[in-house]
């Protein structure tokens, strides 16, 4: 049986993965900067909204559903790619390669969390 709930669950690994930046030796100077806080915080906070919209669309109907978890997915990809766009042209310089990297792993760590949940949803739903 599971027992945490999917904000716990969220909030725990977002945790650990911002943790885990100032481990690994070759990442840790880019993990002491607020930017790399800003994007795990940013991570957490979408992939929470977007979970609160795929659950009230299961609510309503089996192809309401499918939008939304299309839709969250759609969201998290272009505001990745505005993300790193920004960041890369206003920022550029010796973290470009961390943020990068960072940004990846946060933002598959999230998605990985948001499609295993939206899958509770959908063998729950009772159509």
């Amino acid at each position: 049986m599971n027992t945490l709930t999917f904000p716990v669950k969220l909030i725990v690994a977002n945790a650990l993965v911002y943790g885990v930046g100032f481990l690994v030796p070759p990442f840790s100077p880019f993990a002491g900067t607020w930017v790399w806080l800003a994007v795990v915080l940013w991570y957490l906070g979408l992939t929470s909204l977007l979970n609160r919209w795929i659950q009230a669309a299961t609510k309503r109907s089996s192809i309401q559903f499918i939008t939304a978890v299309n839709g969250a997915t759609a969201i998290k990809m272009f505001s990745s790619l505005g993300l790193v766009t920004a960041y890369l042209v206003a920022v550029g310089g010796q973290f470009r390669v961390h943020f990068v990297l960072g940004l990846f792993a946060v933002f598959a760590i999230n998605t990985i969390l948001l499609v295993l949940e939206s899958q509770n949803l959908a063998s729950q739903e009772q159509n």
